[in-house]
C-alpha cells in the first residue's frame, strides 16, 4: 500500500473519531456488528492468560470487550493511527497500545492474533496490503491467527469497501499452513479465517 493510501485511512479514521468520539461508529460498526463480532470471536480462542495482539486495534474497543467479559489476558494493540493509539493509551493503562505500521515489522511472538475486519476500507493495494500482513503476523503467531473480512459474495456492496474472494483466502492460507479453516457462516456477510501454528507453517 501506498503513502498516500496509508495517509487516506489515517485521515479518514481520524475525522470520524472527532465526529462520532469514543463510539462503534467511529471505526466503522454499529454497536451490535461490532459486539457480534467480539462474541464471535472469543467463542473461537481461549484468550483468557495468554499473550493477545489486536491488530488494526484503532481505540482499544476489543480489549475494554474483554475486560467487561472477565478475559485477562496480556494484551498489545497496534494501530497505523497515532491519534486513535493515543486516546487507548490514556484510557487503558493496563495494555500496551503501540502506533506503528506492519511494513516497519512487528516485534515479539504473540498466542494470539486478531485482525478483525481491519482491511474494510477499498483503497489502492488493499488486497496485497492484507495478504502481506497475514504472512508477518503469521510469523509472529504461536498458536492462531484470526483474519476477519467481507465475503465478496455478499449481494449488496458498498462501494466504499472492499470484499475478499473466498478462493484467493483459501490459497493464501494453504501456502501457510495445513491447519486453516475458513468460516462463512460466522457473521452474515464476513469471511472468518483461521490459520493455526503447526508442524505444517510453510
Amino acid at each position: 500500500m501506498d503513502e498516500l493510501s496509508k495517509d487516506y485511512i489515517i485521515d479518514f479514521f481520524t475525522k470520524r473519531f472527532i465526529h462520532f468520539k469514543d463510539t462503534p461508529p467511529s471505526l466503522g460498526w454499529s454497536e451490535e456488528g461490532q459486539g457480534m463480532r467480539y462474541s464471535k470471536i472469543v467463542s473461537l480462542l481461549p484468550l483468557n492468560g495468554m499473550r493477545v495482539l489486536d491488530f488494526g486495534c484503532g481505540k482499544g474497543d476489543f480489549y475494554e470487550y474483554l475486560i467487561k467479559h472477565g478475559i485477562d489476558c496480556e494484551y498489545t494493540g497496534i494501530d497505523i493511527n497515532p491519534v486513535l493509539i493515543e486516546f487507548a493509551s490514556k484510557k487503558f493503562k493496563n495494555a500496551r497500545f503501540i502506533a506503528c505500521d506492519i511494513e516497519d515489522g512487528i516485534k515479539g511472538d504473540f498466542d494470539y492474533v486478531i485482525a478483525c475486519g481491519v482491511f474494510n476500507l477499498k483503497v489502492d493495494g488493499v488486497k496485497e496490503s492484507a495478504f502481506n500482513a497475514i504472512r508477518l503476523l503469521y510469523m509472529h503467531t504461536i498458536k492462531s491467527l484470526l483474519f476477519t473480512c467481507l465475503d465478496s459474495r455478499l449481494s449488496r456492496k458498498d462501494p466504499f469497501l472492499y470484499y475478499f474472494n473466498r478462493d484467493e483466502l483459501i490459497e493464501l492460507a494453504s501456502s501457510l499452513t495445513d491447519e486453516y479453516i475458513l468460516m462463512d457462516d460466522a457473521i452474515h456477510g464476513d469471511l472468518f479465517l483461521l490459520l493455526k501454528k503447526d508442524s505444517g507453517y510453510r
